[in-house]
């Protein structure tokens, strides 16, 4: 007979596996960014994914069932931190003496805006426009992001003792649009355009909050 001790199955031993598909997905996702802007969405396959994550195709389709499955992991890796981070940072802000130039400065550094995911992104939306599953995801993933958003302008604006004039959705509606249509212009723009992506968000932000009512 056995030792009663090698039946017994410990929970580090059951974490293991685990930890090892974690971190299997953590370099597919990774090896997915970087081949996607290297190539573009459509023309990257499978095994170019695999070969830069130094996996097989089995190791892939243990984790994804499709090519649009791994982007949408990726995106929701990376808009996860950003999120996070925008929730963390957008706490304090009654005290400062700009309230919204402080949001709109700590929004632009959460988010994630370097060239590598603007061209990952855009790639993305062209496949996008001429596949309707794909699409779909986009409006899944804009649907759960905007209503999340949605939220913490609701809570900061009221922390901060700040009204808008439209709903908070749809102000997350305009800042995105506005700031994917930068993005876009960033790939072949000349120059840096921070300071016009500050400008843009701030004057819109500004334009969408309700005057102060008189004082009695």
């Amino acid at each position: 007979m056995y030792p009663i001790q090698s039946c017994i199955v410990t929970a580090t031993d059951l974490e293991r596996p685990k930890r090892r598909r974690e971190a299997t997905v953590e370099r597919l996702l990774d090896a997915a960014l970087d081949t996607f802007a290297e190539q573009g969405f459509a023309a990257a396959s499978v095994e170019d994914v695999c070969s830069r994550g130094g996996f097989t195709r089995g190791a892939f389709y243990s984790s994804f069932k499709t090519k649009d499955e791994l982007f949408e992991a990726l995106m929701t890796r990376e808009v996860e931190r950003d999120l996070a981070r925008v929730a963390e940072l957008l706490t304090g802000l009654a005290d400062e003496p700009d309230p919204l130039a402080a949001a709109v400065d700590r929004v632009l550094s959460a988010f994630r805006c370097d060239r590598t995911w603007a061209l990952v992104v855009t790639e993305y939306t062209l496949h996008a426009a001429r596949h309707p599953e794909a699409a779909a995801v986009l409006r899944r993933h804009d649907e759960q992001v905007g209503g999340r958003l949605a939220a913490l302008v609701d809570r900061t604006a009221a922390e901060a003792g700040l009204t808008f004039t439209l709903p908070a959705a749809e102000l997350i509606g305009a800042a995105t649009a506005l700031l994917s249509g930068l993005t876009a212009m960033s790939l072949t723009a000349e120059g840096d355009l921070e300071p016009l992506r500050r400008a843009a968000l701030l004057a819109l932000v500004r334009g969408a909050v309700a005057p102060a009512p008189p004082s009695p």
